[in-house]
């Protein structure tokens, strides 16, 4: 089903992008209601499926699409738990609706300290930001870090400690600032 229409093209551009840049929140606010990663999962490719579908519903993308799609996903956990009702481990659906509503609140709280964190990475400077992005890359191993640099593990482990502490003071001091608030 292609559409030429260079309109309908941004919107699906669009969409992909804001999907992409929410998509850890949204996932963790699944996470929050939903006992394996199986179920996450499936429930997020819902959740992805039906948000596209009606993305172009959405007046304001920008602002309004990680509270939309968590609602989108209220929906979506609720429907699948449903297809599990036969199952004696099934939280009650008030109890869900509950998780929910925190999970939204959480959600926001989030994405500020994720905001705050990426701020706060861009102040360290270039080596030591470095370092940190090649610690958490997927499949990263301080062991071959150390062995390609020619330092023990255990004084990049050190290292790798104090930055987050110093991150995490940055990201603290900004968020009691109130630089971290929308």
């Amino acid at each position: 089903m292609a559409n030429d229409d260079p309109k309908h093209l941004k919107s699906d551009g669009d969409y992909v992008k804001l999907l992409a840049k929410h998509e850890p929140e949204i996932r963790a606010f699944i996470r929050a209601s939903l006992p394996s990663s199986h179920d996450v999962t499936e429930v997020m490719q819902n959740v992805s499926l039906v948000a596209w579908k009606k993305f172009s519903d959405l007046d304001n993308p920008t602002t309004d699409f990680s509270r939309w799609t968590c609602v989108i996903a209220r929906y979506e956990i609720l429907k699948f738990r449903r297809g599990l009702a036969r199952d004696r481990f099934v939280l009650d659906d008030d109890l869900v609706e509950k998780l929910c509503e925190e999970g939204e609140t959480e959600t926001s709280l989030r994405a500020n300290r994720i905001d705050q964190l990426e701020r706060c990475l861009n102040k360290l400077p270039k080596h030591r930001r470095e370092f940190v992005m090649e610690a958490y890359a997927p499949g990263a191993s301080i062991k071959t870090m150390a062995k390609r640099r020619g330092k023990k593990p255990d004084a990049l482990y050190q290292l790798l400690r104090r930055i987050r502490q110093e991150l995490e003071i940055c990201v603290e001091r900004h968020l009691m600032s109130g630089e971290g608030r929308a």
